[in-house]
């Protein structure tokens, strides 16, 4: 059973009750008031038949003459009661001695007179069932009047009773009239009762329909009713509608992104696989160039050899010899680039690494005419690193520096190591050369790539190589004319487990990109 068929069952019964209460208590009132005009009449009729029995009936019989007199008093009385459409209202009348004994009758239904005193006075119902038992019963109401002398003796008395149809007709018809009008009010109160009902569930039902669309729909909104407190709860809805409309964009932006993400680090794969790939090969080619190019070196030192001192051939081979180096030493560094190899890092500091490294260029600075500065800040926490592949990084930045200062005759170079603010370390190479143009700075530690007229394009993408397989990072600023300057971040060493004996170490892969 529905919300809305349960309030207007509800409704219907209250209606139905108090309008059944209110016609029971209107119709018992009426038919008590019907009763008592009804005796009050049978009174007024007996009291005129009263009057001329009186000169008849006498406290110890009847007058002579008075035996043909008396019927036709009460004969007189029935046809005064009778209506103007000529029916008898009274079914009978009769006259009794003071000890109720019958002295004249007229019965139209022919049931015989009763005997005994009545009651001289109408008795008004105390309760409703008292009244309606008059109307269910088959006899009518009796009403009666002394007969007194003109001395004032009781001498006897005139009943009347009236008929059953005449007793409940007029309740009858009063009852009908009560029970249309009730009618009329309880279809009118169902009615109003129905509307009612719509008016307080169709936002119920709009607000059902609209939860059940809110999987499937977005930005479902329901126009606020009259009522209060169902106008917060369709409030509360288009509140929690918005809410999730919000909520859905923000997921279909995030799933987006996310799609677009894995879209990418898929593309990013196979491009690592294909990579990887081509790197085994390219490196398998080198290797075997390496070899054929050392053969052809060997051959050309030993032409060389045998070649007199005035030769023309002398400087061909010459040229051969340095070209074959310059080859095999490019190809040598593609090999340490593209060459994945498996470390064992040990946990120390980064500050002979460091000094190692700018000492090593030493007499290549000197040459460039490039002063050296080393600034090691005290107390740096260690790192967990690989000495050599950090020193061949360190190496490759002040290389890079020496030879970009010998271009334009000299510089400074700094090489820094401070404490970094996430407490692991920065190490800074820094150089007054002539800068690294703002398109090139986004490329530079891009394999293959170099503004080098004799460059590899592989110094620092080994430097980044290096970078990321100790969990660090790399980065440069420059501007043109103003010098660069390279810094290298890396983590702290984790503090080791107390008891322990060795630091604890990972394996890391020195992986490319």
């Amino acid at each position: 059973m529905t919300l809305r068929l349960k309030l207007f069952v509800l409704i219907a019964g209250v209606i139905i009750f108090a309008m059944s209460g209110v016609t029971a208590v209107a119709l018992w009132r009426e038919v008590v008031r019907g009763q008592e005009l009804l005796a009050r009449e049978g009174v007024a009729l007996a009291s005129s038949a009263a009057n001329a029995a009186a000169h008849w009936v006498r406290p110890d019989g009847v007058d002579p003459g008075g035996d043909r007199a008396l019927p036709i008093i009460v004969d007189r009385l029935v046809s005064s009661a009778r209506s103007p459409l000529g029916v008898d209202r009274l079914d009978r009348a009769w006259i009794v001695d003071r000890r109720g004994k019958v002295l004249a009758c007229l019965s139209r239904t022919g049931e015989p007179c009763p005997e005994g005193v009545p009651p001289s006075e109408f008795q008004t119902a105390d309760w409703p069932l008292q009244a309606l038992a008059r109307l269910i019963q088959p006899e009518g109401i009796i009403a009666s009047a002394p007969i007194v002398r003109p001395g004032g003796e009781l001498v006897g008395a005139v009943r009347v009773d009236f008929t059953h149809e005449e007793v409940v007709g007029n309740a009858r018809n009063l009852a009908w009239g009560a029970s249309i009008v009730a009618a009329f009010w309880i279809f009118l109160g169902h009615v109003l009762a129905a509307i009612f009902i719509r008016r307080v569930t169709q936002p119920l039902v709009s607000l059902a329909e609209a939860a059940e669309s809110l999987a499937e729909e977005r930005g479902v909104r329901l126009e606020e009713p009259e009522d209060r407190e169902l106008a917060d709860l369709v409030r509360a809805f288009n509140h929690m509608s918005a809410r999730l409309d919000d909520r859905r964009a923000e997921n279909q932006k995030l799933i987006a992104e996310l799609e677009e993400r894995v879209a990418q680090k898929t593309r990013e794969v196979l491009r690592a696989d294909r990579l990887a790939t081509l790197g085994g090969i390219a490196a398998g080619f080198a290797h075997e160039i390496g070899n054929s190019l050392n053969v052809i070196r060997g051959y050309a030192a030993v032409t060389a050899r045998e070649l007199p001192g005035d030769s023309p051939h002398r400087s061909d081979v010459e040229a051969i010899r340095r070209e074959v180096v310059r080859a095999a030493a490019l190809i040598e560094r593609f090999l340490v680039f593209a060459r994945a190899r498996t470390v064992q890092p040990l946990v120390q500091p980064v500050e002979p690494i460091l000094r190692e490294a700018a000492e090593v260029i030493g007499p290549a600075a000197a040459q460039a005419k490039v002063e050296r500065t080393i600034e090691i800040e005290p107390g740096l926490p260690e790192v967990l690193a690989d000495a050599e592949l950090l020193r061949q990084a360190f190496l490759n930045l002040c290389v890079n520096a020496v030879q970009s200062m010998g271009e334009k005759g000299g510089g400074r170079l700094t090489v820094r190591a401070r404490r970094a603010p996430d407490g692991g370390v920065l190490a800074e190479v820094q150089d007054t050369g002539p800068g690294i143009p703002k398109d090139a700075a986004a490329h530079v530690f891009e394999p293959f790539f170099t503004t080098k007229a004799n460059g590899t394009g592989l110094g620092l993408a080994i430097v980044r190589q290096a970078a990321e397989a100790h969990g660090g990072t790399v980065e440069v600023e420059s501007a043109p004319g103003q010098g660069a300057l390279f810094r290298v971040r890396l983590p702290a060493a984790p503090a080791a487990p107390a008891g322990a004996s060795e630091p604890a170490a990972a394996d890391l892969k020195a992986g490319g990109t």
